[in-house]
């Protein structure tokens, strides 16, 4: 299966950096430090400067470094006569360093250890030269017969469902993306409120496969964000392969047939069929927004909207406006708007921790972009230490220690200094309206809930516009919000309500073997499967963002996706070259992962009885989260074990025989 783009040739990048020394020495002289020693140190190999600079690096990020400005300099200075001495010579430069070297430099870039387990998934992270270290290889020519009359239909056209379009088109397998929407981009497309942007560092909220230097901001927002989405459908070439403005209704495993039969519904109410040999849904869990039952909202007279279905019609510019919810839309809502509102009321259920980052408004500047465009390897190691700083780190603060016990308020002595830490933090903040500290910091501990981004929220909470009210809302009138009997006159409301999260893959109709549904298997809000991707009885189907696939305590959404996508196309290529019809996950080993994922999720702070989130059913079942760290769930997804699995044929379609073997584990 190989890659449908060239990869990026760092031979190529000296040269090109080489002819422009003007713009090369403006980079070198602005970008951070420590990637471009990591790009000196890999073009030269000089293993030495790791030793000079080891003991002032402290961690990922450009502001935990203390080299010395000398030192810098020297490293500045050498990597300019470097790159210029290289491309004088025509010399070919290695895509990647030695395995040893590789490890040392690692370890130096972040300023701590990085344990060997975690090096294989930092190298395909990494992505050396443009090379996407997670494609799946055919280990012998597929019968192109048999991949002509092969097809896979994928639902949604979102980063998850575009990164499957894209590794099923370089294996040249047929499919159809079906999409609901009337453009490609999912979520970054349904979603256009004010402020409405990334919370996880965005060099590293892209594909592992193409990288985008070009990020305006640390944390973008949802235009660039969408822009990186079309420009990879357009580049790969994947456009032509989705149905635009279709709506999955229902699908049907075919036992004799051993196919789907896939109904659709276009935008004009016409209806479709497609068969398909394999059905993929992409579609995420956060597509179908939760309106609150709140009594009279339904008659409320002016403009009502969801931040998910953003009404661009509506001016509220000097506008009473509602907002209902403090999540993570609302929380970048509020402050994007009450600048220009006559008045800002929120109502708020609970309280969010929320936390600073530094760099959450800083620019990219030009000269960071040009490195990474164009300086070897520099946007590489940029990106291997944002992922280290902003991963698994936090797992162990998220983790119960069933020794401590401070009345529930935290989990364990480093969740309890975070705690500390982030109320001086809004303290700070809040400054002399310590009126506000009650409403808006959580008893429950640190992560118990999605832990966000400060938008500028404690700020925004004391202009004189803006009001707070907790608890629940009583009721709304047409021309009001009444909350704890006080009337609150509106003429907008907004609603920050989150997503109907638990009730996944709702509203299509999936039936497997026998006809039972899934929704006859999970109830309305349970969904359970096998490394969050099959379910039993459930044959030729893969979830991408299923059940307990959601990441809570860092990394980026789209590190699963391309985890998920990878596992999607081993059990293909499994399929494909034993020539099986039919892949179906077992019982046994869907049961006994189940019983780990939920056992491991009972020591996580989601789990905190005292907590109401997203994340839980109504049973207070954790269904969204992942409990394992990022590097846990690489190895569970690296490998397709064929053992977990049942293949079959139709019958009377015999086998040929050097196909007669039996199962191995793949990989």
């Amino acid at each position: 299966m190989d890659p449908s783009a060239p990869p990026i040739d760092p031979t190529q990048q000296v040269r090109a950096a080489a002819a422009d020394g003007a713009a090369l020495r403006a980079a070198v002289a602005e970008a951070d430090i420590v990637p471009l020693a990591m790009s000196l140190v890999q073009l030269t190999r000089r293993a030495e400067l790791l030793e000079r600079i080891r003991a002032h690096v402290t961690g990922g990020w450009d502001f935990l470094q203390t080299i010395p400005r000398d030192l810098q300099d020297e490293i500045r200075a050498a990597l300019v006569d470097t790159i210029e001495r290289l491309a004088a010579e025509q010399r070919t430069i290695a895509v990647e360093p030695p395995a040893d070297l590789l490890g040392r430099m690692m370890e130096v870039a972040v300023g701590q250890t990085v344990p060997d387990e975690y090096k294989p998934l930092f190298r395909e992270e990494m992505s050396f030269g443009g090379i996407d270290y997670r494609t799946v290889e055919w280990r012998t020519p597929p019968d192109r017969a048999r991949l002509a009359d092969f097809h896979v239909v994928v639902v949604g056209a979102g980063l998850s469902g575009i990164a499957m379009a894209i590794k099923l088109q370089e294996a040249g397998i047929p499919y159809t993306i079906i999409e609901k929407n009337d453009e490609a981009g999912g979520t970054w497309l349904e979603n256009c409120y004010p402020g409405c942007g990334v919370d996880t560092p965005c060099h590293f909220y892209s594909y592992a496969f193409e990288t985008n230097c070009d990020w305006s901001e640390f944390f973008v927002k949802r235009d660039e964000l969408l822009a990186y989405a079309l420009r990879c459908v357009d580049k790969y070439g994947i456009r032509d392969r989705i149905r635009f403005g279709e709506e999955v209704v229902r699908a049907d495993w075919d036992e004799t047939a051993a196919q789907w039969t896939i109904a659709t519904r276009r935008r004009d109410g016409s209806q479709a069929v497609l068969r398909a040999n394999v059905f993929v849904t992409a579609v995420g869990a956060l597509s179908r927004p939760a309106i609150p039952d709140i009594p009279g909202l339904k008659d409320f007279a002016g403009p009502r909207f969801h931040t998910a279905a953003w009404d661009k019609t509506v001016d509220l510019a000097g506008r009473r406006v509602a907002m209902i919810g403090t999540g993570a839309s609302g929380m970048q809502t509020g402050p994007s708007v009450a600048p220009s509102v006559a008045r800002l009321t929120i109502f708020q259920r609970s309280p969010h921790w929320s936390i600073r980052h530094p760099l959450y408004f800083a620019k990219v500047s030009q000269g960071v972009r040009w490195a990474m465009r164009h300086i070897p390897f520099y946007a590489n190691w940029f990106r291997f230490q944002l992922f280290w700083a902003a991963s698994d780190g936090f797992h162990a603060t998220l983790r119960k220690d069933p020794a401590w016990d401070d009345g529930g308020r935290t989990l364990n002595r480093a969740n309890a200094e975070l705690r500390a830490q982030l109320i001086a933090q809004i303290t700070a903040e809040l400054g002399e309206r310590t009126d506000l500290l009650d409403k808006v910091i959580p008893e429950y501990p640190p992560f118990g809930k999605r832990m966000l981004r400060d938008n500028g929220w404690y700020k925004m909470l004391q202009r004189p516009n803006v009001e707070l009210v907790t608890g629940k809302v009583d009721r709304v009138e047409p021309d009001a919000v009444v909350a704890h009997g006080h009337r609150h006159p509106v003429d907008v409301i907004v609603l920050a309500t989150g997503f109907q999260a638990a009730r996944m893959l709702w509203p299509m109709d999936i039936r497997g073997r026998d006809g039972v549904s899934l929704r006859d298997r999970w109830g309305d809000d349970d969904p359970r499967a096998h490394l969050g991707l099959t379910v039993p009885g459930f044959p030729n189907f893969y979830m991408i963002y299923g059940p307990n696939t959601n990441l809570a305590h860092g990394g980026s959404a789209i590190f699963h996706s391309e985890c998920q996508v990878r596992y999607v196309m081993l059990a293909l290529r499994e399929m494909i070259e034993q020539r099986a019809d039919v892949v179906a996950v077992r019982t046994a080993p869907y049961e006994a992962y189940n019983a780990r994922l939920d056992a491991a999720l009972a020591q996580m702070s989601w789990a905190h009885p005292g907590v109401t989130n997203w994340y839980k059913n109504k049973r207070g079942r954790v269904v969204m989260n992942s409990p394992w760290r990022l590097v846990d769930y690489r190895n569970l997804t690296a490998e397709f074990d064929t053992s977990e699995y049942e293949f079959g044929r139709i019958a009377g379609r015999a086998a040929p025989a050097s196909d007669r073997k039996p199962a191995r584990r793949a990989g």
